[in-house]
């Protein structure tokens, strides 16, 4: 993951750049729609600002959906689940092409309950942290006819 995080000198850097006199306005946090885990957290540019960006300080704005931009301020380490418990079983569809079509988790809390994981960002943390943890997984590879 080539992910940049934003240190307060680049947010004051930025700053001077877009010619602001100050830069405060609240994080946001972008939320995985699968499960409602964090992706990460980031400070939102607004309408014209990335455009205005010196071409070198516009690789630290990251495009989080069309038209929108902003400054990645918190990126999670390792995998965190949205709620209570540790993470008991992964399940891990693949296609034909070997691409990851579903990734669902179990919590030791509620083994019952299965979790959909679907942003690609949280998919691959999920599945380093099942490996380093040693936490069964199951793999089965789907056709798509």
């Amino acid at each position: 993951m080539g992910i940049v995080t934003v240190t307060p000198a680049l947010v004051e850097e930025v700053r001077q750049a877009l010619g602001l006199k100050t830069f405060s306005r609240p994080y946001a946090v972008l939320l995985d729609p699968g499960d409602f885990g964090t992706v990460f957290t980031y400070l939102p540019l607004m309408n014209g600002e990335y455009e205005k960006l010196p071409i070198p300080m516009r690789r630290y704005a990251y495009c989080i959906d069309k038209g929108r931009y902003g400054l990645i301020g918190y990126l999670p380490k390792g995998f965190e689940t949205p709620r209570e418990g540790k993470v008991a079983t992964v399940t891990v569809t693949y296609n034909e092409f070997h691409t990851v079509v579903d990734l669902a988790y179990t919590l030791d809390e509620s083994p019952d309950t299965t979790y959909h994981v679907q942003h690609p960002l949280r998919r691959e943390k999920l599945l380093e942290h099942a490996k380093k943890k040693k936490i069964p997984t199951r793999s089965m590879v789907r056709s798509s006819q």
